[in-house]
């Protein structure tokens, strides 16, 4: 029999949050500051839907989402379903695993790499004929 190592993983942060009706929860303020987690990036979190009686974990769930201004994201309805979560009813916990930035993984996907940073927070950018050209299309 193999022994195997377990690495114990802390996460950033632990909290709870009540998903509104569209499922979405908010990473707390003063995480997104300590981490400086901003608009656009993605984080990992861990979802637990809670025993109401024990508050012991009865179902988890990973998820990763890209945040809003306000640190929000959005847990899918089809998870939200699949984990029986009562939306406006229960508290769940939510624990951040990590996060990135957007330019972490798609930095050398972009074509447009003048605008790279709005593209990447906003998920566009107003751009110039010429710039247009830069690439090759042709009007």
């Amino acid at each position: 029999m193999t022994e195997q190592s377990t690495e114990i993983i802390e996460p950033l942060a632990k909290f709870h949050a009540q998903p509104t009706t569209k499922g979405r929860i908010t990473i707390p303020k003063e995480t997104r500051k300590l981490y400086n987690i901003e608009e656009g990036d993605y984080a990992e979190l861990l979802i637990r839907k809670l025993d109401p009686q024990t508050k012991k974990p009865t179902k988890r769930a990973v998820l990763i989402a890209r945040l809003n201004m306000t640190g929000q994201c959005v847990i899918p309805s089809e998870l939200i379903k699949q984990l029986g979560i009562k939306i406006r009813e229960e508290t769940i916990e939510v624990l951040l695993l990590s996060f990135f930035k957007p330019e972490e993984v798609l930095a050398d996907k972009v074509l447009f790499s003048k605008y790279r940073t709005q593209l990447l927070k906003r998920g566009y950018a107003i751009i110039s004929e010429d710039d247009e050209k830069i690439i090759g299309f042709q009007l």
